[in-house]
């Protein structure tokens, strides 16, 4: 009975520390450029660079639409 007490607080520990977010920034930190715009190093000299989403941590660069 103490061992199943023991094994399941060990285990909703381990439950726990999964479920919390990982403290390192989830940005990107890749180019952004607009010579050298996101992971594929697309060529946006002509419609500029830009991060998305405009709010929050960046995820990402591309070339803007307009």
């Amino acid at each position: 009975m103490q061992l199943s007490i023991i094994l399941m607080a060990v285990m909703a520990s381990f439950a726990f520390a999964r479920a919390l977010p990982d403290p390192t920034p989830q940005g990107y930190t890749g180019p952004c450029s607009d010579t050298n715009c996101g992971a594929k190093g697309d060529n946006c000299y002509k419609k500029g660079c830009v991060s998305w989403p405009s709010l929050g941590a960046p995820k990402g660069c591309t070339c803007s639409a307009m």
